[in-house]
């Protein structure tokens, strides 16, 4: 048995990594835990729902180290982050240099910044994973899944399913009114709302397995937890 700790961004990769990626990898003797970073200000100025993603890389750090020293004394415990490249923090502490910013290739972006990370951290059991772009770039890989939810929008996410068709998900432009999930509100406003518990609940019915066949980066995380 191995134990997986997860850092999530937020409340839609934790009930991802929850419901989805924890019963996945129980198949493969990987036994998961999450937490997500708190993204709500501070306590005396906390901000309803979160900032809805991370401004600083300090919680990272400290949520990290918290989790290291909880897991001294334990064998076999490994590490990994579900965070997103879009709004991925550009702090004085924060790996993610302007070099690395400015790497215009995504896939080699994303890799220089995960050897980044991993040298910041120097855990030799963390294995940092950063999402292309955002969590909605799953939901893209199947994005018919939506009429379940969202039935009274049919025409419209078949509209949207054309749209999709033949593209790499994972490279849909991360610029704010293209991003995955300004997309999908596009045709579904309501999804904006709802994305914690609807954005997990379709890629659920999307399958892991589909989801490492169209997102490239994605598999290759998700390969390594399955060989831990």
């Amino acid at each position: 048995m191995k134990f997986l700790n997860i850092i999530a961004e937020g409340k839609t990769e934790e009930e991802f990594v929850r419901k989805t990626l924890t019963p996945y990898l129980a198949n493969f003797e990987v036994f998961v835990s999450c937490q997500r970073v708190h993204t709500g200000g501070t306590k005396l100025h906390p901000i309803k729902g979160g900032l809805g993603r991370i401004p600083k890389y300090r919680p990272v750090i400290r949520a990290l180290e918290r989790w290291r020293e909880t897991e001294k004394n334990r064998n076999n415990v490994f590490y990994s982050t579900m965070l997103d490249l879009y709004a991925f923090p550009k702090d004085e502490e924060s790996p993610y240099s302007q070099r690395i910013q400015n790497i215009p290739d995504k896939y080699q972006r994303i890799e220089e910044l995960e050897n980044a990370m991993a040298q910041l951290h120097n855990c030799p059991t963390f294995i940092p994973y950063v999402q292309l772009h955002e969590f909605e770039t799953l939901l893209l890989v199947d994005v018919s899944k939506l009429s379940v939810v969202f039935p009274e929008h049919q025409n419209s996410i078949e509209k949207f399913k054309v749209q999709m068709n033949g593209k790499n998900v994972e490279l849909i432009n991360d610029r704010p009114e293209l991003s995955p999930s300004n997309r999908i509100t596009s045709y579904i406003p309501e999804y904006q709302s709802q994305k914690s518990t609807i954005g997990p609940m379709i890629a659920e019915d999307i399958g892991i397995q589909n989801l490492k066949m169209k997102c490239q980066h994605f598999n290759q995380w998700i390969t390594k937890l399955e060989n831990l």
